[in-house]
């Protein structure tokens, strides 16, 4: 069954306020009607939530279950409204970027002052609303506390990031004014291991009673009064329907950016090629809805990678995701980056700021050619050979130059230049071109020659809908679009330079101010002479059909003699179940039958840690580095399983 808004209603609607037919006027733009009164008796008038076929309602809907999501969803059901969280990815991609981030919040020393000082300077030129940066400054200053009671996490367990491995970004800036109150953190000993999200998912799931979750189903447009422009519901695509989902109070868009959609990216940003670090989920779908009901967009030129090479990857097929660490080592010795005409085009061993470059007086995202390759000899290819990935889109291997640039496309001519003068500046010491380090340059000799193609990595994109300090998506005039919220990374705060850190405290920032304000109970909508009222077939409340159900409820596994079931409830993706078979006192046999871990990280602990467990026939084994909640999960739930054990 296809269900679609009827546009001959709305015109009809919006013709008939035009020329007076109406029982009232229509409320300005700037009125914040909302809910769906009973048709007036006297007029017999409806509104024009009232025409809508709605298949289910609820006080508020959450567009994206990812850290803005979470957070959005748990502050509207903590200030009594029932929630629905739809997601388009499936059970266990759920997350978006925040799944696959390093975990890391920024703090500002409990110092508004000078937290409000750095974030101005971060900006440049760019124009930032104060309001809107003093809301988001001011919890910044202040996030151990709000993240401690967020999370219910004592403070003691933070852990300060300056001067470690991480420290390039602790501050970021640290020649800012304010800098010195700058910080990086993570709310446990640990980083990029998903504890972050873990919390965050947990947020939700601990609210499941107020909160109903789909899963793999995307919402498609908003539902808008075509008078008042106030935002009713959304269509959700769920199951082969389009479904039609009334929000009495709000609608939060918190579906993230467009880093895995090919055409906005070549529009806003200019990139033909790059692969996501994060999840491959967020494909602008927030930015397309918010253009159909009149939204402003900002910052779509921002956006975040990482790593070196000017926020470069190894490139591979187009919607995989990338490693942030796959070019660290193609930053010094005998290698060289170079474009499609053969010549380079950056400095090889320059660091980078989330991606940006020093352009003098500002670090700035590299402008990319069309094509990109790392050049090298046998010796740097060794080195990194094991962290090149199967599916990397071009890796060719000569035994000259010239021949090499033949396999790439390359003119042979020009790439021979290139590296003969590279060559030169390695044994002069001196690089006029670019100025690499004397210490980072080693002549490309030998008999063996090799070609690995880069492109952009990006960690996030920072542009979409305009928002205020009170989370309201803004309209072309600077009005904000009633009932229409937005948290995260889908218009975000930063237009220029970014703080790691960032845009989990932005998540979390204004995932609670969206939540809160568009929990609040609205006026009621107007009513109307010309509005012709349909009847609804609600099959969807709070608690008729949610996915989380399913996702705690144990499998169905057949146990034989000596077999039995455990449980973790702490997993990244929630629930995870192994089956364990003993023979006498010791471990035959670990099997997990039952998870929602993230693919390319906690599937390698699932690889591993369970025959480590049967070899060691304990479990007291050493996890996987980067997936430690995974590997404490099945550590815990094969105790849970021995513990049944007689």
């Amino acid at each position: 069954m296809k269900k679609a808004l009827s546009l001959s209603l709305a015109a009809a609607l919006a013709l008939s306020l035009i020329t007076g037919c109406t029982a009232d006027p229509a409320p300005s733009q700037s009125a914040q009607p909302s809910g769906t009164p009973a048709p007036s008796q006297e007029t017999g008038s409806y509104t024009y939530a009232d025409t809508i076929a709605w298949d289910g309602q609820y006080d508020v809907v959450v567009v994206g279950f990812g850290g803005a999501g979470s957070v959005a969803a748990s502050t509207a059901a903590d200030n009594g409204a029932d929630v629905l969280l739809v997601e388009k990815a499936p059970e266990g991609h759920e997350g978006g970027n925040t799944r696959y981030c390093g975990q890391l919040f920024v703090y500002g020393d409990e110092d508004e002052e000078a937290t409000l000082e750095y974030y101005k300077t971060l900006a440049g030129q760019h124009e930032i609303p104060e309001a809107m940066l003093e809301v988001y400054t001011k919890q910044i200053a202040h996030m151990y506390d709000v993240v401690s009671e967020l999370f219910g996490i004592d403070k003691s367990q933070f852990v300060d990031w300056t001067g470690t491995a991480l420290g390039g970004m602790s501050p970021e800036y640290p020649e800012f004014p304010g800098a010195e109150h700058i910080s990086l953190n993570t709310l446990h000993d640990g980083y990029s291991d998903g504890f972050l999200w873990q919390q965050m998912r947990k947020l939700v799931t601990d609210r499941a009673e107020q909160i109903d979750v789909w899963f793999e189903s995307p919402a498609t447009h908003l539902i808008q009064d075509p008078a008042t422009k106030t935002i009713l519901g959304v269509q959700v695509e769920r199951g082969g329907e389009t479904l039609n989902i009334k929000a009495d109070n709000g609608v939060i868009l918190a579906c993230g950016g467009f880093e895995n959609n090919r055409e906005m990216l070549a529009d806003y940003l200019g990139i033909t090629k790059s692969n996501p670090i994060g999840g491959t989920y967020n494909t602008g779908d927030g930015i397309t809805m918010a253009l159909e009901v009149g939204a402003d967009l900002w910052h779509m030129e921002a956006y975040e990678g990482i790593s070196s090479l000017g926020g470069s990857c190894i490139a591979l097929p187009e919607g995989e995701r990338a490693s942030i660490a796959s070019t660290a080592g193609m930053t010094k010795g005998a290698v060289i980056l170079v474009a499609g005409d053969g010549n380079r085009f950056l400095r090889e061993d320059e660091s980078t700021r989330h991606g940006h470059i020093d352009l003098g007086d500002a670090w700035m995202n590299v402008r990319r050619p069309l094509s990109s390759y790392v050049i090298c000899d046998e010796t740097v290819y060794s080195s990194v050979a094991a962290t090149i990935p199967e599916n990397a889109l071009t890796v060719e291997h000569a035994s000259s130059i010239a021949e090499l640039a033949g396999l790439i496309g390359v003119d042979p001519d020009a790439l021979t230049a290139t590296v003969e003068r590279y060559n030169g500046y390695a044994a002069d010491g001196y690089d006029p071109e670019f100025g690499r380090s004397a210490g980072s340059m080693s002549p490309i000799t030998g008999d063996s020659f090799y070609a690995i193609e880069v492109c952009a990595n990006i960690l996030n994109t920072q542009g979409g809908p305009r928002r205020n300090e009170n989370a309201e998506v803004l309209d072309v005039q600077g009005n904000p679009i009633p009932h229409l919220y937005s948290a995260g990374e889908l218009g975000g705060i930063t237009a220029f330079q970014y703080q790691g850190g960032g845009n989990i405290a932005e998540c979390i920032v204004f995932g609670q101010i969206a939540g809160a304000n568009a929990a609040a109970e609205k006026d009621a909508l107007p009513a109307y002479e010309a509005a012709q009222p349909v009847e609804s077939n609600i099959q969807y409340t709070l608690g008729a059909m949610t996915d989380l159900a399913a996702s705690t409820q144990a499998p169905e596994v057949e146990l034989g003699e000596n077999e039995y079931l455990g449980v973790s409830h702490n997993a990244m993706g929630g629930d995870l179940y192994v089956k364990v078979t003993m023979d006498g006192d010791k471990i035959a046999a670990v099997e997990v039958v039952a998870q929602s871990e993230t693919v390319g990280i906690g599937d390698k602990a699932i690889e591993t840690v369970p025959g480590a467990i049967v070899e060691a026939n304990s479990t007291d084994v050493e996890g996987v580095s980067g997936a430690t909640i995974t590997s404490n999960a099945i550590k815990e739930a094969v105790e849970d399983a021995l513990s049944q054990v007689k």
